[in-house]
């Protein structure tokens, strides 16, 4: 069985290449899912979705400029 490691929002924002104000506006608005709490600084999202954002982001992008 393969745990999924933790991905902090700095990182997430690192490989979306977006920065903060973006990242959180996109939480806001439900197109990133809300982060895993354990607590009010303990948080984090699982890196199999961070993968799958990730990925999603790509695609947009290249949408966006084969346009």
């Amino acid at each position: 069985m393969k745990i999924d490691r933790r991905v902090r929002a700095k990182e997430f924002m690192d490989l979306l290449s977006i920065k903060k104000d973006a990242f959180y506006d996109r939480v806001k608005s439900g197109e990133i899912q809300q982060p895993v709490r354990l607590n009010k600084k303990d948080v984090f999202w699982h890196e199999s979705y961070v993968k799958h954002k990730v990925e999603e982001f790509k695609q947009d992008l290249n949408t966006v400029a084969c346009s």
